[in-house]
């Protein structure tokens, strides 16, 4: 092999090694920036499922007060109804 031909092959290996570098190192890069983006998401998407959960929570219990006696007195109560003097 003469010295012409051996610097050509080492200088395509120098390119070829440094393409290949960049290109992992952007994939790389890309991986990052997606698990920081879909970690954020998550994080958002788990607090609001949690104050969804809670809302139901309260709601039931809304349900449960307004269902029962005291809650229908209160409701007609403020619809303006008055409880008659025997009771």
């Amino acid at each position: 092999m003469t010295q012409d031909k051996m610097r050509k092959l080492v200088t395509a290996c120098a390119v070829a090694a440094t393409t290949l570098l960049v290109v992992l190192l952007a994939v790389l890069i890309y991986q990052w920036i997606t698990y920081g983006v879909l970690k954020s998401r998550r994080e958002k998407l788990e607090a609001e499922n949690q104050k969804l959960e809670q809302l139901i929570e309260e709601g039931k219990m809304d349900a449960e007060y307004y269902e029962s006696v005291m809650g229908k007195e209160w409701l007609a109560f403020q619809q303006g109804f008055v409880k008659p003097q025997g009771e």
